[in-house]
């Protein structure tokens, strides 16, 4: 028992003068080469760096040193408040983000999507709005609007002419142009185009036609654009074709007989109807499809226009393409007159007497 009791208290002898022969150094600087995980937390810590940034960092290790005296109590002791102060600042400081990401969570909602709505094409020219809408099927022209509109004959005024019959709704659809001087007088005399427009139609119909003119004109009326076709029937000869642009007061034709069936006149329609062509037995024979010629001319003669085209369609008889032109038949045998022309005439000249 005494034994063990010496044994015990020489090993603690020996502990004793070992331990007081140690020196222990504590690094006062960082190294350039200290640890980067704490120098990343002082740069992201904000606010809360300056406060920590005024306590020694201890280094990582500790470089145990026998040489030199020193008081190991005094190196003990700052060693220990140095890893406290560590162990305070590690428990202190909060664990910090990168100021531009974001924590995930999975309750976090996900961002909304936002609705791109799509830049707006460069904004064309505002057209007017049509009177009548064109299917433009096929081919088109285009045309300036028309700038007013004269008489076919005697142009501007008619000069030299007279309206043997006039236009009736449900009966007569257009006008009879004669000259004064009565009979065929005025056969092979200039027709003109009452407006700038583009020749939609022009042949022989043969029938109670002869050779015919159709021109397409376009308009300004108020905020509106509009169309019409202005016809010439009864034409001795034809001198435009169709697609041919025209102007107004521009010889289209010459005055005929439709083949020797009447004396010589000119037959104008002015129709707001553009689809009608030559087969005038399918529409309503009034004002909602044609115009009175004269009334239409005299209200419309000066009008606005620009150096702007605008597109007319150019296919729109399509109830035409079921007639045969090659086997309508010819009345050039039965030349005689019309008796209204006739009375018209004579009314005329009572008039100037």
């Amino acid at each position: 028992m005494l034994k063990k009791i010496s044994t015990a208290l020489l090993c603690s002898l020996a502990f004793l003068g070992q331990t007081h022969a140690q020196e222990v150094i504590i690094a006062r600087e960082a190294k350039p080469n200290a640890p980067e995980r704490v120098a990343s937390i002082s740069e992201q810590a904000g606010p809360e760096s300056d406060r920590v940034q005024s306590v020694p960092v201890p280094p990582v290790k500790s470089q145990v040193s026998e040489k030199g005296p020193a008081s190991a109590k005094l190196t003990v002791e700052q060693m220990r408040r140095a890893g406290a102060l560590a162990a305070e600042r590690g428990e202190k400081l909060p664990r910090l983000e990168p100021a531009n990401m974001a924590r995930p969570s999975s309750h976090a909602a996900k961002p909304e999507t936002a609705v791109v709505r799509p830049l707006d094409r460069p904004a064309r020219e505002e057209e007017p709005i049509r009177a009548h809408p064109l299917s433009f099927s096929g081919d088109t022209a285009f045309i300036k609007l028309a700038n007013g509109f004269d008489f076919p004959v005697g142009k501007p005024e008619a000069q030299g002419y007279y309206k043997a019959r006039g236009f009736r709704s449900g009966g007569h659809l257009g006008e009879d142009w004669d000259g004064i001087g009565g009979g065929d007088t005025d056969l092979g005399d200039p027709i003109c185009s009452i407006g700038d427009g583009v020749v939609v139609f022009a042949r022989d119909c043969h029938m109670g036609w002869g050779n015919v003119v159709i021109v397409r004109h376009a308009y300004r009326e108020g905020a509106a654009i509009k169309n019409i076709d202005s016809l010439y029937g009864h034409l001795d000869s034809i001198l435009v074709e169709r697609g041919q642009r025209v102007v107004r007061g521009q010889e289209i034709a010459t005055m005929g007989t439709a083949h020797g069936l009447y004396d010589a006149h000119l037959h104008l329609e002015i129709r707001k109807n553009i689809t009608i062509g030559m087969s005038r037995d399918a529409f309503a024979r009034d004002f909602s499809n044609y115009y009175d010629p004269s009334q239409f001319i005299l209200s419309h003669r000066n009008l606005q226009t620009g150096a702007r085209t605008y597109r007319v369609a150019m296919n729109t008889f399509t109830r035409d393409g079921a007639i045969r032109w090659d086997k309508a038949r010819n009345y050039s045998r039965h030349r005689g007159g019309t008796g209204e022309s006739a009375a018209a005439l004579k009314k005329a000249l009572a008039s100037q007497h």
